[in-house]
């Protein structure tokens, strides 16, 4: 919150209105950044991205997906937020970036950085903004790009921080999706560049479109299973202090239908799409921005080696996709004082050195030696953009730069 806003500005949004919301009749969910909030509290202007799978075709000739919760529209200056849903097509997939975002100065050389996947279209494939694609007036119902970006999920008064994030239990873990002129401006705003580096997955397009694939599998699902949680817990709390008038039995139906409309997802057979229970909360090093898009990446990677698609590749420097654990010490880590913190110091340079991929400007070298990032003058190939630079879009808002390396 800001240092306006308390507790009791907060407005928690009501059950008819997260019905509408999770039905998909709120098509364009205009939201107050820090005050519209769910059950526990949540930010509603945080909700994760999920598939609408009941309007979806994702197996026909022309295969897409219609995704809710793209954030495109607000303004950050006003605290709004603006939730879309759009039709995303699974084809059509000009490029694909792995977007490092420095945190602090220093560019590339930061000491932290953000880490998001950027999905470019061609221009005939653009997704749509469904509420826009009938308009009788105007003609930019389509966007030119999405960022897919690991978050944290969490209460209004909460603000996010790196040694706290240790305790995965700090935060819900989120895949938030963005219109990427949304994301680039806020990000601008910040005095923040982007540094894209060319994911080059094997297969070519079939390849980004099996990355779009698994970025969405993982999200969906963890959004279906985190949101079932909260109403849960907001059913468990409404039953102990709601008054007489509201125990009546369509109150109790409201509940079960949202649990029922949140729980219409899909099921995978392949583990590697899905994550369980103790795997659903962010952590600063072992799932985290970075270590979930690398997670991806190399997910992909594996499904196309199966399909036989190798060029390119050093499949001896190609990682497996594996999800670590976080331990004792990294938790302890969360709430230490500063002389725990001097005496788990050497245990949290151990993980670094052994597990370079926690680290998020590690992994684009790392997979540009195993073939999965283009390059340049044989070193992984990284543009800027920035306000005073190169820009990600050129006047007509598509893209700035040709896209072939």
């Amino acid at each position: 919150m800001t240092e306006h806003e308390t507790t009791s500005d907060l407005r928690m949004l009501s059950r008819q209105q997260l019905i509408a919301w999770a039905e998909g009749g709120a098509h364009t969910t205009r939201l107050r950044t820090f005050r519209d909030v769910i059950p526990e509290g949540f930010m509603a202007a945080l909700a994760p991205a999920i598939v609408d799978w009941k309007l979806s075709d994702p197996l026909g000739d022309d295969p897409y997906v219609v995704l809710r919760n793209v954030n495109y529209g607000g303004n950050p200056l006003e605290k709004t937020t603006v939730l879309h849903r759009i039709r995303l097509p699974l084809s059509g997939i000009a490029f694909v970036e792995f977007v490092l975002v420095p945190s602090t100065r220093g560019g590339l050389h930061a000491l932290a950085h953000h880490a998001q996947l950027r999905f470019v279209f061609e221009p005939e494939k653009r997704p749509v903004l469904l509420d826009l694609e009938d308009s009788p007036v105007g003609s930019a119902s389509r966007i030119p790009d999405l960022v897919l970006s690991w978050e944290t999920w969490h209460e209004s008064s909460v603000r996010y921080s790196g040694r706290k994030g240790l305790d995965a239990s700090s935060y819900k873990l989120s895949l938030r999706a963005y219109a990427g002129p949304q994301r680039y401006l806020e990000d601008t705003l910040h005095g923040r560049a982007w540094f894209g580096y060319r994911v080059r997955v094997p297969g070519g397009e079939l390849g980004a479109s099996e990355l779009l694939k698994v970025v969405l599998a993982l999200g969906d699902g963890v959004a279906r299973d985190t949101i079932s949680q909260l109403l849960e817990q907001g059913e468990e709390a409404w039953a102990r202090n709601a008054p007489s008038a509201d125990t009546e039995p369509s109150a109790k139906a409201e509940w079960q239908k949202l649990r029922e409309l949140i729980h219409q997802g899909r099921t995978y057979t392949d583990s590697h799409l899905t994550l369980s229970a103790e795997q659903q909360g962010y952590q600063t090093l072992v799932r985290s921005c970075a270590t979930l898009a690398r997670y991806a990446v190399l997910t992909a990677t594996k499904r196309m080696i199966h399909q036989g698609f190798t060029e390119g590749l050093d499949q001896h420097k190609v990682p497996k996709p594996f999800m670590g654990q976080a331990t004792d010490w990294m938790q302890s880590m969360a709430t230490t004082n500063l002389w725990g913190l001097f005496v788990r110091a050497p245990l949290a340079l151990k993980y670094v050195v052994r597990h370079p991929e926690s680290v998020p400007d590690k992994i684009p070298d790392e997979l540009a030696a195993a073939g999965l990032i283009e390059k340049r003058d044989g070193k992984a190939w990284v543009t800027k953009y920035a306000h005073h630079g190169t820009s990600p879009y050129d006047r007509s808002g598509r893209y700035g730069l040709d896209h072939t390396p």
